[in-house]
């Protein structure tokens, strides 16, 4: 099953490569003849950018299918169709929330059945707000299991569809709710004790960072902004493709330790690197670029929307920049929280001793998967450095060539740049200078404390797990901020609430 999914995803790549080459495709239309419902497809810059991560979204070919009926809709029948069909990832009722929502959406629109009279005729006043509503509320769930996708719709809704004549505040819930999900979702990733949930959460931190970028090209795009609207949007999409490519692969590699080691609690490992070089090399490359840290691929989306920031705080009054500095703060706050929690899965699950006698022996990754790992990792290093290979796919939709430098990217004439492939090669120099400046230490006894690494005891043979930092050691202060915080996730329930309502209010209008 996950090679045919490989395949397809594969097959995906190169037709969305190929439209973006060439420059577009015709839409064709396939009638329903029962329900007299015309199933419109089409392909522009914007899905077929989206198209490219298809396969870092899931390999389950029903899940891709519907993707790729998702990403490609003419309107709104075929969206809602497409969102059903991802019941793959196991989202059957945030799905089916998410469509009824943005059908919904696209009514108050002014067409379910055609985009194109959307456009020529985009919807103002009341009208308009109640769209950006469902779109949130749509997004939301859409997000529960795929960001990549709810990204994407929101793209679509607010952006393409509903024109730039929008008023100034539409900005306003994105840039709140973008930096608040990426301060939560960093939190979560300092306090797991799993390691997939560190991979998951640290990957959904990118997630956040890219509905904050949405919310300032909104800003910016409401005052007639077009370059900084170019950033925003740059930055959007340099963390979205940093959310899948490094979920993809952390979630790998974590499945791989879990094999190998023969669990997936943080407290239970360590040691990992010693045993599994190749997975813990590949990790690590993963965890430095979603830790946000130069000169990977997570810290280029962040340089641009901090430029994007600092470029529209200065359009608005003293409310408009109390906002951004609120906003900063918080942006600023979690990517300190998701290198914490890089940091913490690195020190104790891959270093230091094996915490379990079966860690200890723990067996490597088949070389098929190996290779695999290997390939993702060499492609978020190679995006990383040179992000503007990045930006190419997304270049029909977000204006952004200005960002765009031979050795990194530029916010503008005025502003100082970042030099990726510079800042590289000062890390590589740095890296082979201390590698020749290393020099063994000698041998010698220490006290029966020396962190975790003194001699062990006959009788323990793997040493003694109280002297070694554990996972509760790195954040002991944030378990004690979070047992303070109510623990109660509302999310599910309002989802439920919303399906529910809407369920009853179309089936009142059809019974009407």
């Amino acid at each position: 099953m996950l090679l045919l999914g490989a395949g397809i995803g594969t097959a995906i790549v190169v037709l969305a490569a190929m439209m973006l080459i060439s420059g577009g495709l015709p839409q064709t239309a396939v009638q329903i003849a029962p329900a007299g419902m015309p199933i419109r497809l089409a392909l522009d810059p914007l899905a077929a950018s989206f198209l490219l991560l298809a396969p870092g979204m899931t390999l389950v070919p029903l899940s891709l299918a519907g993707i790729v009926v998702t990403l490609s809709a003419a309107n709104g029948f075929t969206l809602a169709i497409g969102l059903l069909m991802l019941g793959g990832l196991g989202a059957s009722r945030p799905a089916a929330v998410a469509a009824v929502c943005f059908v919904v959406a696209l009514g108050f629109a002014g067409s379910v059945s055609d985009f194109a009279a959307i456009r020529a005729m985009p919807p103002d006043g009341w009208r308009a707000t109640a769209v950006l509503l469902l779109t949130l509320a749509g997004a939301a769930a859409t997000a529960s299991f795929s960001p990549a996708l709810a990204a994407y719709a929101t793209l679509r809704l607010l952006f393409d569809l509903c024109g730039a004549g929008q008023p100034f505040w539409w900005g306003v819930p994105l840039l709140v709710g973008g930096s608040i999900a990426a301060t939560i979702v960093a939190l979560r990733a300092a306090l797991s004790d799993t390691l997939h949930d560190v991979a998951s959460h640290a990957a959904q931190h990118q997630f956040g960072l890219a509905v904050t970028g949405l919310g300032v090209a909104l800003l910016a795009r409401a005052v007639d902004l077009p370059l900084v609207t170019g950033h925003a949007l740059s930055a959007a999409w340099l963390a979205l493709v940093c959310h899948v490519l490094c979920r993809t692969l952390l979630l790998r590699c974590s499945e791989a330790v879990e094999s190998g080691a023969g669990t997936r609690r943080l407290d239970r490992l360590g040691g990992v690197i010693h045993r599994m070089p190749v997975t813990a090399g590949v990790w690590l490359a993963g965890l430095f670029s979603v830790a946000v840290l130069p000169p990977g691929l997570g810290f280029a989306a962040f340089w641009l929307l901090f430029q994007s920031l600092l470029e529209v705080a200065r359009i608005g009054g003293f409310g408009l920049g109390l906002l951004i500095t609120a906003v900063t703060i918080l942006i600023g706050l979690s990517v300190g929280l998701v290198a914490l929690a890089a940091l913490r899965l690195a020190a104790v699950a891959l270093l230091g001793r094996p915490r379990t006698p079966r860690a200890a022996v723990a067996d490597e990754a088949p070389r098929e998967s190996q290779l695999g790992l290997l390939g993702l990792a060499a492609l978020i290093g190679l995006l990383g450095v040179m992000p503007g290979l990045a930006l190419l796919p997304a270049f029909g939709w977000t204006n952004g060539v200005a960002t765009v430098s031979p050795l990194g990217l530029r916010a503008g004439f005025a502003m100082p740049g970042y030099a990726s492939l510079f800042v590289a090669a000062l890390v590589g120099i740095a890296w082979v200078v201390l590698a020749r400046l290393r020099r063994p230490l000698p041998a010698r006894r220490e006290p029966a404390w020396s962190g975790g690494f003194a001699a062990p005891p006959p009788w323990m043979p793997f040493g003694d797990p109280a002297t070694q930092l554990r996972a509760a050691s790195f954040v002991a202060p944030l378990h004690a901020i979070s047992r303070a915080l109510p623990s109660v996730d509302p999310l599910p329930k309002l989802l439920t609430r919303w399906h529910e309502g809407l369920r009853r209010a179309i089936s009142a209008l059809v019974t009407t």
